[in-house]
């Protein structure tokens, strides 16, 4: 057996491990959460690699989007657009292409972030960050900075941040020119591109339809007292419709109310038990009455 001292001190260490525990899946949830506050489509449970990713996206929808809004009025593109025509332009050759996408690479400044969660979120949500094209490459290139320090304090063992910051600004920036390559050579995309352009232009976009930027909501989907990423604002909202509710249903008039309900409901019952709400099937018509 082993010595009573031995299992005491056993027993003294389990509380101080799950503490650990507990702090370490605490500190988990307010990552993810300042995270998803960004860019809501993150899982709940993502892990690092889901922040990098979604980093990259942001970067590379900004520069589709800055393509859109000014890189369509600098490129020299054909008549037609079709793959054929598209080939034999080699638009990805051309010099005011090589201008446009080296505009929008120089515009991503990739590194170490201090924003704070706020911040971030002011950030998204002003004015001067977006139009109706979508996000700056400037400020897409901040809030995925944001989002890539925000996986390494998940990741926990990245030992040197700056060569991670500097692999992932290289791996953007490649992101960015195949999607800007792309974007001239295949003739969906190069459409789509032209198209969102006159519509913006001419003023014909709804801010809902596909040249609106991302209009999404910073605070959880749910917004349930229990949820780890509800703000307080929600949780006060939650309350307060959750005592309103009580309150009705204490008073005279919700009592009425739930009172025609209930029996509206057991008189739909009663007719459905008695076949009364079933379609009724052929058969021979009633007699009519004698006049």
């Amino acid at each position: 057996m082993k010595p009573i001292s031995a299992l005491t001190g056993r027993l003294s260490a389990v509380p101080t491990a799950v503490r650990r525990r507990s702090q370490d899946v605490a500190s988990r949830a307010k990552i993810l959460a300042d995270a998803r506050a960004i860019v809501p489509d993150i899982p709940r449970d993502a892990d690092p690699g889901h922040l990098i990713r979604a980093a990259r996206r942001l970067v590379r929808r900004a520069a589709q989007d800055e393509f859109a809004r000014e890189g369509i009025t600098r490129v020299r593109l054909p008549e037609e657009i079709d793959r054929a025509e598209l080939r034999r332009a080699d638009v990805p050759g051309d010099a005011s292409f090589h201008a446009v996408v080296e505009d929008v690479v120089s515009a991503l400044d990739i590194a170490p972030s201090t924003l704070e969660r706020d911040d971030a979120i002011d950030l998204r949500r002003a004015p001067s960050s977006s139009d109706r094209y979508g996000l700056s490459p400037e400020v897409a290139a901040d809030l995925a900075s944001y989002l890539l320090q925000r996986a390494v304090d998940l990741d926990g063992e990245v030992e040197d941040v700056e060569a991670f910051f500097t692999t992932q600004a290289t791996r953007i920036r490649e992101d960015v020119r195949a999607a800007l390559v792309r974007q001239v050579k295949v003739p969906l995309e190069l459409r789509v591109a032209l198209e969102r352009h006159e519509r913006i232009e001419n003023g014909d976009a709804s801010p809902d339809g596909p040249g609106a930027p991302f209009v999404e909501d910073f605070a959880s989907p749910t917004g349930a007292p229990g949820d780890e990423d509800a703000t307080e604002e929600e949780r006060r909202s939650f309350s307060q419709r959750a005592r309103a509710a009580y309150d009705f249903a204490q008073s005279e008039a919700g009592r009425t109310a739930f009172s025609v309900l209930r029996s509206g409901a057991e008189k739909a019952y009663e007719m459905y038990g008695k076949g009364e709400g079933r379609t009724p099937g052929p058969g021979p018509s009633p007699k009519q009455p004698k006049r």
